[in-house]
């Protein structure tokens, strides 16, 4: 199955299920742990190695890659910086409707856009840091200087339980 049909795009007309998503995110990410150690970044499942996935998005970045090449490195980078948060914080991996996007949702209910993080990273630098954001999915702290927040629920519903 490609990836497009997986998420929701082309001709599957059903989105994938939690358990779907999380098996080809893990399989995405293996490859991309093979790809970059073969390229020589010495990527693990230990988040101390993490800082290394921001060293391969700045090597990768000035290369100055075609968008094809952005978009398959968004993807499997996406999905290991996913898998990190999802084997070393708790949290799993969850298929967004709305979104149309894998997304990774801590046990409250949060979840995280791993792959826009990563295309945020590789469009728009290191602002962006790709540690910082495993940091706040593990402590739930925001990063100093983000504007990272944790939304409440909707106003509808705040006022159906003050009833």
């Amino acid at each position: 199955m490609t990836l497009g049909r997986l998420l929701g795009r082309g001709p599957r007309r059903e989105p994938p299920s939690d358990a779907e998503t999380a098996e080809h995110m893990r399989v995405l990410a293996d490859g991309f742990v093979e790809r970059a150690r073969a390229e020589g970044f010495a990527l693990d499942w230990d988040p101390a190695f993490l800082h290394h996935l921001d060293n391969y998005c700045a090597a990768f970045v000035a290369t100055k890659p075609a968008p094809e090449d952005a978009h398959e490195v968004i993807m499997g980078a996406g999905a290991y910086l996913g898998e990190m948060i999802v084997r070393n914080c708790g949290w799993s991996w969850v298929y967004c409707t709305d979104q149309r996007a894998a997304a990774v949702e801590s046990p409250d209910g949060l979840r995280g856009y791993p792959h826009n993080k990563v295309a945020k990273r590789i469009g728009q630098g290191p602002a962006h840091d790709l540690a910082a954001f495993f940091a706040y999915a593990r402590t739930g702290e925001p990063p100093h200087g983000t504007a990272a927040r944790v939304s409440g629920p909707p106003w509808w519903r705040r006022l159906r339980s003050r009833a």
